[in-house]
């Protein structure tokens, strides 16, 4: 009888054995197919990225094509966010609302992250729009914010998938009380 209970124990310890190592496995294989969802960027990758970021500014001032270089930089069933427009013939039309010519210049883009994403890449921008004065007419900020953006490689190159802008707010913080800077010195870095 001792010897039926010890095989049993000895069945029984093994057969958690195998759960454990089997659940062990299929998790690790759980999440190396999450890691594999979300791609490693090349340094082509992001400089074909900030190629394409780099070239809106241009579609959309510059416009010389009715807005056809402007919703190229879309990917088909693409969505630029405000004012929500999807489909080629729409985006050309938006690009048509702006103020534009072959030497207009007013979009400004900067300060670029990207960031590998499953499906892609991810990125943001501070955008600041510029009305120069022009005929002695003062120049003014028409508005800043920022895009947030999600990219998809197409066999045409990356291109937009969702682009979102968002603008700035006005409700700017007033700065610290004398005395509440590092080390209570009143200094600000």
């Amino acid at each position: 009888m001792a010897r039926h209970a010890t095989r049993f124990g000895l069945s029984i310890a093994l057969t958690a054995f195998v759960c454990i190592v089997f659940a062990a496995a299929v998790g690790g294989q759980q999440k190396s197919a999450a890691q594999s969802q979300t791609p490693t960027l090349t340094a082509l990758d992001y400089i074909e990225i900030q190629q394409l970021v780099s070239s809106y500014p241009y579609g959309l001032d510059g416009n010389t094509d009715n807005g056809e270089s402007y919703a190229n930089l879309f990917a088909p069933g693409a969505v630029f966010g405000r004012p929500r427009t999807e489909g080629h013939e729409n985006l050309k039309a938006l690009a048509n609302t702006q103020p534009r010519g072959a030497k207009y210049v007013r979009h400004f883009i900067t300060n670029h992250v990207i960031e590998a994403a499953p499906g892609g890449a991810i990125g943001k921008e501070y955008a600041v729009i510029i009305d120069i004065g022009e005929n002695g007419n003062p120049s003014g900020i028409a508005l800043g914010g920022r895009y947030d953006d999600e990219y998809v490689k197409t066999p045409q190159g990356w291109k937009f998938k969702n682009r979102t802008f968002t603008p700035s707010r006005v409700d700017v913080q007033p700065p610290p009380a004398a005395g509440a800077g590092r080390g209570g010195r009143g200094q600000q870095q």
